[in-house]
């Protein structure tokens, strides 16, 4: 019954919903796109726990108007895609970036250019080693060449013998009531989100609230699986070897960008990527945190821009 239940609820806000869940060679991917076809593609990958909507509309249509065409989708376990039962069906980041090949293949797109965040920078990573072919470029957002001592903060356990910092006492402090303490209404979810993105955003640069309000009820309309939303943590757990061998194994034109203010990944997680990666280049944002704010759409552009020269 809870299955039908969801076949119908995911139907339901498919149909007033933009883009479309489509049957990959993998699974059913929520995908949206941007742009004309015969543009240079632009594949994005957000990071864990987040929708693709999280990539916001006005910076896929910026992106677009720059000429390229944007795809951007809900990853397994978010959105409307696929839930996985991770206990009967574990899964790692390199699963995670076969089913970006699946959606350029469903879209028929030969290869395109990477712009990735957090996770999805290990995901496109993964991506660009194993199908190179399918890759033009690689812009890698506030990731990191080791997501241990993150995800070691998060299970409350020591990060001995590893040497790239744990995310700030104020984000890990809302992480762990949000791994403990269920939101007892849907305001109460908002406010929790809408809260933890203020965090992320950083204190320098301003913070659109209103928008990101609108955003993230967009984005608890759409959680149809709120039980799958920490399955993330458990594929990255299974992918620590891969990410810290990753960035070596990278051949693609790379772009590394990393913000001053990034709570949970701090500067020096983007530095270290960069200069593991041959031949990257490595900007760092004045003021920027890490999720998306319009003040550095341009920044992303022209990143995305550089790696198709």
């Amino acid at each position: 019954m809870y299955k039908l239940f969801s076949f119908f609820l995911i139907a339901f806000v498919n149909l007033f919903a933009q883009g479309q869940v489509v049957e990959t060679a993998r699974m059913k991917t929520w995908i949206e796109t941007f742009g004309d076809k015969k543009d240079p593609s632009v594949l994005l990958i957000m990071g864990g726990f987040a929708q693709g909507i999280l990539w916001p509309t006005e910076f896929c249509e910026a992106l677009a108007n720059e000429g390229f065409y944007v795809i951007r989708y809900d990853q397994r376990d978010t959105g409307l895609s696929t839930c996985v039962d991770f206990k009967k069906e574990p899964y790692d980041l390199l699963d995670m970036a076969k089913d970006g090949v699946a959606i350029l293949d469903y879209l028929e797109v030969d290869k395109a250019h990477l712009c990735s965040l957090s996770m999805g920078g290990c995901v496109a990573e993964l991506l660009s080693i194993h199908y190179p072919d399918r890759v033009i470029a690689l812009t890698l957002i506030s990731t990191s060449s080791d997501m241990r001592p993150c995800s070691l903060a998060f299970d409350e356990l020591p990060s001995t013998g590893i040497t790239l910092p744990r995310p700030t006492d104020e984000y890990l402090a809302w992480m762990q009531k949000f791994l403990t303490k269920a939101p007892k209404s849907f305001e109460e979810a908002l406010d929790q989100r809408v809260e933890c993105w203020a965090i992320l955003n950083g204190r320098k640069t301003p913070f659109d609230e209103e928008r990101y309000r609108e955003l993230h009820t967009e984005f608890l309309k759409r959680c149809i699986h709120p039980e799958s939303l920490t399955n993330h943590l458990d594929a990255i757990r299974l992918s620590f070897d891969m990410i810290l061998e990753a960035p070596a194994k990278v051949t693609h034109p790379t772009t590394v960008l990393h913000g001053t203010e990034d709570p949970i990944l701090l500067p020096i997680h983007g530095e270290t990527l960069a200069r593991l990666i041959p031949h990257s280049k490595f900007h760092l944002l004045e003021g920027y945190g890490h999720v998306p704010n319009k003040h550095f759409y341009p920044d992303f552009i022209n990143a995305i821009k550089e790696g198709a020269k």
